[in-house]
């Protein structure tokens, strides 16, 4: 810790608050540290919750929720491309009661049945690329809300 007598600090309180840039600066009068001097980053009460921290931690743990729901997708569109027809289609008919549900009992915004309906009405390859996509910024979004349940949830 760097160490500036009173007089000093008085006398040159630019280089006191560039040196406080480095970490905490003791100042002395009589040979006794009478203050502590330190710039905002290095100051955190007892018991202090780092709020950057906890966004930054937030962010990361939505981000691996989002990667979790796009392989869960993934999974799907090799499932819609790779499974034989009658499989398929009855994944793809559980989907659309699942939207027709939504639509029926308004469980969820007109925007997420309209935009899943409209997926759904496609073909398998087409469902399998829409749902592994960006999809115009929705995908996130439609992943979020997602028809398919059970084993391809």
């Amino acid at each position: 810790m760097e160490q500036f007598s009173s007089t000093s600090a008085k006398q040159s309180f630019g280089k006191l608050l560039m040196a406080a840039g480095n970490g905490p600066v003791a100042i002395e009068k009589h040979g006794k540290v009478q203050a502590l001097i330190m710039a905002p980053e290095f100051f955190k009460p007892a018991g202090a919750v780092d709020v950057l921290a906890e966004r930054r931690l937030a962010r990361l743990n939505q981000a691996l929720v989002e990667k979790d729901r796009l392989i869960r997708h993934q999974r799907i569109a090799f499932d819609l491309v790779t499974l034989p027809a009658e499989t398929r289609e009855a994944l793809l008919e559980q989907a659309k009661v699942t939207v027709e549900r939504w639509r029926s009992e308004r469980l969820c915004s007109r925007d997420y049945i309209d935009r899943w309906s409209e997926i759904l009405g496609q073909s398998a390859p087409q469902i399998a690329a829409a749902i592994t996509s960006d999809l115009g910024g929705w995908g996130t979004a439609l992943r979020q809300n997602s028809p398919w349940i059970g084993n391809h949830a």
